[in-house]
């Protein structure tokens, strides 16, 4: 009889375990929880249609591997996945999803760099995610640029590795969505280049 519960512990706490209610030791990142890709609005979706882009994204957060804490007792959540390149896919699903074309010759830069992409777990998983977008195009490729953040909120069980996830997940397509929605992206992609200042007199060409 006491082999047999201690036999029944033992399984449920393999159970408990399998169920994301320890510490996560290594979270892989899934795309979970998301009922659409982000939708453009007109002006956003006729420049994504008419401007090839060249996408790149850079992970520029001061801990590359963190990706959660546990509000409680502050335990840090990590994952062992590039972030940056993860990221970057999903980004460029949702950003063809939306009518860009990223495979083509490019005539823009379209520069992405991840500054939060993290959930905290306390009373419920609130996930953040901010983009800092730049749109580069001509001879001066200073640019224009924008901060777009995007959040979820995701009741669970706790420590559950679905629930880091689905906020991560929605809250990168807030982030996204509210890129894809923004009249002034679709002015920066179509508009013309950032002017060129005129050489010094005297210099070459001036």
């Amino acid at each position: 009889m006491a082999r047999a519960v201690r036999a029944l512990l033992i399984a449920l706490m393999v159970v408990t375990a399998a169920c994301g209610h320890g510490q996560i030791q290594n979270l892989q990142l899934q795309w979970q929880g998301v009922d659409r890709p982000p939708r453009a609005i007109p002006n956003v979706q006729q420049a994504l249609a008419t401007m090839p882009l060249a996408l790149v994204v850079r992970d520029v957060r001061q801990d590359p591997t963190q990706v959660g804490t546990f509000e409680d007792d502050g335990f840090v959540v990590r994952t062992s996945m590039n972030v940056g390149q993860y990221a970057a896919d999903k980004i460029g699903d949702m950003l063809r999803a939306a009518g860009a074309r990223l495979t083509e010759p490019p005539v823009a830069g379209l520069e992405i760099e991840l500054v939060e992409y993290n959930v905290v777990e306390g009373g419920s998983f609130q996930g953040t995610v901010r983009l800092q977008v730049t749109v580069k195009k001509g001879a001066n490729q200073t640019g224009w640029s924008k901060m777009y953040e995007g959040t979820s909120t995701r009741w669970g069980r706790t420590h559950n590795p679905e629930n880091f996830n689905e906020a991560l997940s929605n809250a990168l397509a807030e982030a996204t969505q509210r890129l894809v929605t923004d009249y002034e992206f679709g002015l920066a992609l179509t508009g013309p280049p950032p002017a060129v200042a005129p050489p010094p007199p005297g210099a070459p060409g001036g």
